[in-house]
């Protein structure tokens, strides 16, 4: 299944809704004979060889995203904590960054929140981590901001550079006024320290509601679906 030859990815836009342009991608991994891609990485960890699926995905999305032609634009990569607390983790982004030194500061990480490692965001060496990613030039983003019980904490401890909001303040936002207030809040509280990323735009008058409440970013599929960019031409297998 590690196979990369198997390996495909889709790219959804996020926009800048001050500048109104594409500021950055998603990656989102497909694999050819895998119909659902989180039951594969389930099945990796239960087998033991999660982070080598997890980096192996990394690794292809990094050599397939055409970094030259998107000048400036981000790539943001979904990893795993245990990932980024892994032994082999430091030595494998070294050897990214020596191969394609062009991706320097233009990887966001977002960590993924699964209930198998709630723990792990209380290890202060997952801190220590993330510092050190922030110094070899990558950022941080915490994902699905609001789902979990203690995101919020997280935020605050972690001190992310990019804050990434559920899908759910997005849907119905226009005509909820407690999702406006709760999005308010959290536009403030980023200011100009994090940038807030709304997920989920469906419907115009949504994105109309997230403008007028000056969220800085949104992404969903009003804006843009996952699809394939031109294959990047310093592909190397």
């Amino acid at each position: 299944m590690m196979d990369k030859q198997r390996f495909e990815h889709v790219y959804q836009p996020l926009w800048d809704l001050f500048n109104w342009s594409i500021f950055g991608y998603e990656s989102l991994l497909r694999v050819n004979g895998i119909n659902n891609v989180e039951h594969l990485f389930q099945k990796a960890r239960e087998e033991g060889c999660l982070y080598e699926l997890d980096v192996t995905s990394l690794e292809s999305s990094i050599v397939q995203f055409p970094f030259l032609e998107k000048k400036g634009r981000l790539l943001f990569l979904n990893v795993y904590p245990s990932t980024v607390l892994h032994h082999e983790f430091k030595p494998f982004l070294k050897r990214v960054v020596e191969r394609f030194p062009y991706i320097e500061n233009r990887i966001v990480f977002e960590l993924n929140e699964t209930k198998e490692e709630e723990g792990i965001w209380k290890d202060e060496e997952l801190k220590a981590a993330i510092a050190w990613m922030r110094r070899y030039g990558f950022y941080i983003a915490i994902d699905d901001v609001g789902k979990g019980a203690s995101t919020l904490q997280k935020i605050i401890e972690l001190q992310p550079d990019y804050v990434k909001l559920d899908r759910y303040f997005a849907q119905g936002l226009a005509a909820d006024e407690e999702k406006q207030k709760m999005v308010s809040l959290l536009t403030s509280y980023c200011g100009r320290k994090m940038v807030l990323i709304l997920e989920g735009i469906e419907e115009e008058v949504d994105l109309a509601q997230a403008k007028l409440l000056r969220v800085p970013a949104a992404q969903g599929y009003l804006l843009g679906k996952p699809g394939k960019l031109p294959l990047a031409k310093d592909r190397y297998w």
